[in-house]
C-alpha cells in the first residue's frame, strides 16, 4: 500500500530505493524480510517452482492442485 508517490509503503515502512541507491542496504534488507516473512523469498529468487496445475484424480478426472491455487495467490 503507498501512502503518496515518493513515500513508499507505509504499511511495511519499506523506503522507496533512492535513484543513487545510497538507501540500497537498507532497501535490501527490508524487502527480503518481508518476502521472508511472508513466504516469499522462494518465489522471488526462482527457487520455488511452481506445482503441476491439473492432476489426474482416481476417478480419472482432471482437477487442478490445491498447491498450485496456493503458488498463484502468492505469485501474483
Amino acid at each position: 500500500m503507498m501512502s503518496n508517490p515518493g513515500s513508499g509503503s507505509s504499511q511495511y515502512n519499506i523506503p522507496l530505493l533512492d535513484s543513487n541507491g545510497s538507501n540500497y542496504n537498507d532497501w535490501k534488507f527490508r524487502v527480503s524480510t518481508l518476502l521472508k516473512v511472508k513466504g516469499l523469498i522462494g518465489i522471488m529468487r526462482g527457487t520455488k517452482k511452481y506445482p503441476p496445475k491439473k492432476v489426474t484424480d482416481p476417478k480419472d478426472q482432471v482437477v487442478v492442485t490445491a498447491t498450485f491455487d496456493k503458488w498463484h495467490v502468492q505469485n501474483d
